[in-house]
């Protein structure tokens, strides 16, 4: 999948998108994209009731059964980062606390795939160069470029297992290990987006 891996690539993205003429929830369907690199059927399927945004580490619980990887025992666990956290609280004040997160403007039950996909493609420009997909590349490359072990970010992203290490995790393990990784995440992102220089630093994850 087409993906930008620098810093300043991804947050002119986060700006130009914050200013173009697109529907809020299709709009913040995009940022919950951006900060958890989540999978775009995961996002336009999500449901409020699979978020606890009230606990001191707000988590998205996607059931197994809407996971593209079945093999594993387990639901989803994606720590939010504050960023992000607290937009979500601010658009549940605006959609409510039930249903889809992300209702369609269109009457429908919820927005559709194709409608944050011509975003990027069409209002951003940016086709061949990054698609909402490309969110998991830019995360994975960028974590990986910062020190984080392979399987923390194989296990953020639910990855199919390839090798015994990653399996051996997947019993909800190195979940605080992910929670650093989102919380860096998320403040790269932010910093990224306020135009702000950002030093890599090398931190080796065991």
């Amino acid at each position: 999948m087409n993906a930008l891996l620098d810093w300043p690539s991804l947050g002119d993205i986060l700006r130009r998108a914050d200013m173009a003429r697109i529907s809020p929830s299709v709009r913040m369907a995009h940022r919950l994209c951006a900060f958890t690199a989540a999978r775009i059927g995961n996002m336009i399927n999500a449901e409020w009731k699979e978020f606890d945004l009230k606990s001191e580490q707000p988590v998205w619980s996607i059931p197994r059964a809407k996971m593209k990887v079945k093999s594993r025992l387990i639901d989803q666990r994606i720590p939010l980062s504050p960023e992000i956290a607290a937009e979500l609280r601010q658009w549940q004040g605006v959609t409510g606390s039930k249903g889809y997160v992300f209702p369609s403007p269109a009457g429908g039950k919820h927005i559709g795939r194709e409608s944050i996909e011509k975003v990027y493609r069409v209002t951003l420009g940016l086709d061949g160069k990054h698609s909402p997909h490309g969110w998991r590349s830019s995360f994975s490359t960028l974590a990986r470029d910062n020190g984080t072990a392979r399987d923390v970010v194989e296990l953020a992203l639910d990855h199919a297992h390839d090798n015994e290490v990653v399996r051996a995790y997947d019993r909800g393990e190195r979940f605080d290990e992910r929670v650093k990784l989102f919380k860096w995440w998320g403040k790269q992102l932010a910093a990224a987006q306020r135009g702000a220089t950002i030093i890599p630093l090398k931190t080796k994850t065991a």
